[in-house]
Formats: structure tokens, C-alpha cells, sequence
């Protein structure tokens, strides 16, 4: 009876080794073993992360942020001349952001403070990923010299995938800014 067992139990052990060989095997989100390399799918790219044939181990390596520069978007719909300049840095799955403002430093005596500008993250055909809102009351002045306003500025970060990031080509502004009337609202 017992050399049955073993009998099935080895029967058993070969034909679960035989049904995996050539199979893929998934070891985490997105990360699998396919042969003797381990793959895995970083920004919608396959890329080999190790070999298990190898005699020595190899150090994983992060790759290091880039800092782009997303140029520059229109706000001449609230006032002729204004515009924005947005520069980001995507890290663990954040991608912060540095927004200026340029030629509406009137913004605070002039313009309603109840307003949001909405950073919108375009692709190459012109399709919206992501978008995010900055109320304008956050917004920051930064003064010169002579403690007038060059421009205004906002520091943010918001979340989205790696998938997102990678696929973000330009951005555009959405404003629900409003100039106060005559009688100060």
C-alpha cells in the first residue's frame, strides 16, 4: 500500500513539472518568469529584470526621475496676455508639479478668489489622461524687490499610474476665474 502512495505521489509530482515547463510564471504585479529571465512591465515596456541561469547577482538598479518641462499654456480667456509654464517630476507613482502663472498678478485685487484652475495632462492624439484643480486662493505670489507680484506660483503633486505619466505629451488650463464687478465681488 505504501509503495502505491509513493508511486501516485511521484506520478503525480512528474506530471505537475511536465504541465509547467514552458509556462509563464507570474511572481508579482506585473513581473514573471518566462525560461530562466525574469520580465517585468515598466511604463507599457517589457524589460528584463534578471536571469536565473546567472552565476552572479546583479543589483537593481532605480532609475533616476527627469524633471520635464511641459511648455507653456494660454490663459488669455481670463486676461490678454496670461499664460502658464508647468514643470514636473514623476516618483512612486506621484507626479509632482510646479505651475507658474505669468502676467495675472492682479489676480488677488481684480479677480474673484473663489475660482480653481484645472491642470489638464494631454496625450499625443489630444485625448485628456488626468486632470487636477489648484483653488486659486492657493496659489502663491512671488514678490521682487520692490514687493510688487512677478508671478504666482503652486507646488502640487497628484496620483496616477506609470501608464498615465509616460503617455502625458502637453497639458492645457481650465479656469473658472471671474473679474469682480464694480461693487467689489
Amino acid at each position: 500500500m505504501i509503495k502505491y502512495i509513493r508511486s501516485v505521489i511521484y506520478l503525480v509530482g512528474i506530471l505537475l513539472l511536465a504541465s509547467c515547463a514552458g509556462r509563464d510564471t507570474q511572481i508579482a504585479e506585473n513581473t514573471f518568469i518566462h525560461g530562466n529571465k525574469i520580465y517585468k512591465v515598466i511604463d507599457n515596456e517589457l524589460r528584463e529584470i534578471g536571469d536565473l541561469a546567472a552565476r552572479d547577482i546583479k543589483k537593481f538598479e532605480v532609475s533616476k526621475p527627469k524633471q520635464r518641462d511641459l511648455g507653456v499654456s494660454t490663459l488669455s480667456f481670463v486676461k490678454p496676455g496670461a499664460s502658464t509654464s508647468l514643470k514636473a517630476l514623476y516618483r512612486g507613482n506621484f507626479l509632482y508639479y510646479n505651475l507658474r502663472v505669468s502676467d495675472l498678478n492682479d489676480l488677488r485685487e481684480n479677480y474673484s478668489l473663489n475660482g480653481t484652475l484645472t491642470i489638464q495632462f494631454i496625450d499625443e492624439f489630444g485625448f485628456i489622461l488626468h486632470s487636477t484643480q489648484i483653488p486659486v486662493m492657493e496659489l502663491v505670489g512671488v514678490v521682487n524687490d520692490n514687493n510688487k507680484v512677478e508671478y504666482l506660483m503652486y507646488n502640487g503633486k497628484t496620483e496616477m499610474s506609470t501608464e498615465i505619466n509616460a503617455a502625458i505629451k502637453t497639458y492645457s488650463v481650465a479656469a473658472s476665474v471671474k473679474r469682480k464687478s464694480l461693487y467689489g465681488f
